[in-house]
C-alpha cells in the first residue's frame, strides 16, 4: 500500500535543496518509520514549478500549483494517489480528502494580533474531515475539548520522539568555560532576539561561550545575525553555525545550557527532547508544548518569555555548575519518556488504524 505525505515544504520551493526545521525532522522520521513498517510511501509539497526528486530512495514531488492556490495542488496531488496524510493542519484543511489523517503540531494562534477564531475554524474543519488528527502535544487537545467537544474525540496525542542512542551526554563530562547553545531555526517565534537580550546582559560579569545553532533557509536573516553576534560583547564569543541534522548530537554533548526561549507556536520541541536525552541543563519558556516535557525545578528550569526572567534563569544556572548537572541527570532520565522507539509503534499503529496494514 502507497501513501503519500503531504506537506508545505521537505526541500525548498524549486526542489534544490533540503528545508532545516522541526516539521522537516518530523517528517523524515514519520517516512522512515511508515516504510520500515511495510508502506511505499511518496512525498508532495507546495512548489514554484512542477518537480520531482529522488531522496534517501524517497519520491519527492512538487507542486508548482501551490503558487496560485493551496486547494489547486491538493486537488492535483488527490488526482494522483489514493491515500494522503496531512502533516500540517494549516494546509487548507477544508480541502484534504475525508477520512484521512492529520499533524497538528501544536497551537500556533498564541501571539498577539492574531485572531484565534478563524485558526478555530481551520481545527474545526480539519476535525471534521479527517478520521484522525494526531498532535504531538496535549495542549492542542486541551484547547480542542474545550472549544469543540463533540470532536476532540478524533485527536490522538503522540508526542515527538528522540533517539537515546544518538543523543547522549559526553563520556567524560564537560570541561571549560560554560557553553549556552540556541539549537533553533531563525523563525521569530524560536525567541533569538530574546534569548540575545538576555545573554548581553551577562557576557560582562561571567566567562561564558554561545553557540547558535541555526538553519540556513534564509541566507539575508543569517548574514543579519552574524554581523550582529561579531559585534560588541558578543565578538569573539559567538560561535554562529548551520548545522545538518547528524551534526546536532555533537553539539548538545558540547554544551552545558540549551536555551529553548520560545515565544509562540511550539509543540513538543525536537530541540528540547534532544538536550533533555544529551544531559543538558534546559532553560525554556513556559510556552505550549514545552509545559508537557519540562517540570520545573526538576529536569530544567521553565521561564515567562521575557528578558528578566530568562536572564535570571541563565544567571542561575552559568553561577551554579552542580545545580546544572543535577538538572541533566533528571534531564537525561527524563527523555526516557519519549525515546524515538516508542514513537515509532505508535505512529504505526494510527496508520494502521486509518489506512489498514500495508
Amino acid at each position: 500500500m502507497r501513501l503519500s505525505f503531504v506537506m508545505p515544504n521537505l526541500l525548498t520551493s524549486d526542489g534544490q535543496r533540503l528545508v532545516t526545521g522541526g516539521l522537516e525532522r518530523f517528517a523524515w522520521q514519520l517516512l522512515d518509520a511508515a516504510r520500515d513498517a511495510g508502506y511505499e510511501v511518496d512525498v508532495h509539497q507546495n512548489a514554484s514549478e512542477d518537480w520531482c526528486r529522488t531522496v534517501k530512495k524517497i519520491e519527492i514531488r512538487g507542486h508548482g500549483l501551490a503558487r496560485i492556490s493551496t486547494i489547486a495542488a491538493l486537488e492535483s496531488i488527490h488526482q494522483s494517489t489514493d491515500r494522503c496524510v496531512y502533516l500540517s493542519i494549516l494546509q487548507e484543511p477544508q480541502a484534504f480528502r475525508p477520512g484521512s489523517l492529520v499533524v497538528s503540531h501544536g497551537v500556533w494562534w498564541d501571539r498577539p494580533g492574531v485572531s484565534a477564531q478563524d485558526h478555530l475554524d481551520l481545527c474545526r474543519k480539519a476535525l471534521q474531515l479527517a478520521a484522525e488528527v494526531v498532535s504531538v502535544d496535549y495542549n492542542f487537545l486541551n484547547v480542542m475539548r474545550a472549544t469543540f467537544p463533540d470532536l476532540a474525540g478524533k485527536v490522538t496525542v503522540i508526542p515527538n520522539g528522540v533517539d537515546m542512542a544518538q543523543f547522549y551526554p559526553p563520556r567524560s563530562g564537560r570541561s571549560g568555560p560554560p557553553t549556552v547553545l540556541f539549537p533553533r531555526r531563525l523563525d521569530p517565534a524560536r525567541g533569538l532576539d530574546l534569548f540575545l537580550a538576555a545573554m548581553e546582559g551577562l557576557l560582562a560579569d561571567h566567562d561564558v561561550r554561545i553557540t547558535l545553532a541555526v538553519d540556513a533557509n534564509d541566507e539575508a536573516r543569517t548574514a543579519a545575525l552574524r554581523r550582529r553576534v561579531g559585534e560588541g560583547l558578543f565578538a569573539g564569543r559567538v560561535t554562529l553555525r548551520t548545522a545538518s541534522f547528524d551534526e546536532m548530537p555533537a553539539l548538545y554533548r558540547g554544551a552545558d545550557i540549551v536555551a529553548i526561549p520560545s515565544l509562540y507556536s511550539e509543540g513538543t520541541s525536537m530541540s528540547l527532547l534532544e538536550a533533555l536525552a544529551s544531559g543538558c541543563a534546559v532553560v525554556a519558556s513556559d510556552v505550549g508544548g514545552i509545559t508537557n516535557v519540562v517540570l520545573n525545578g526538576f529536569n530544567g528550569l521553565l521561564v515567562r518569555p521575557s528578558v528578566p526572567a530568562l536572564r535570571s534563569a541563565l544567571q542561575e544556572l552559568l553561577e551554579n555548575p552542580a545545580r546544572r548537572r543535577e538538572l541533566g541527570q533528571q534531564a537525561r532520565r527524563s527523555a526516557a519518556a519519549f525515546d524515538l522507539a516508542q514513537w515509532r509503534l505508535a505512529w504505526v499503529d494510527a496508520l494502521h488504524r486509518v489506512y489498514g496494514g500495508p
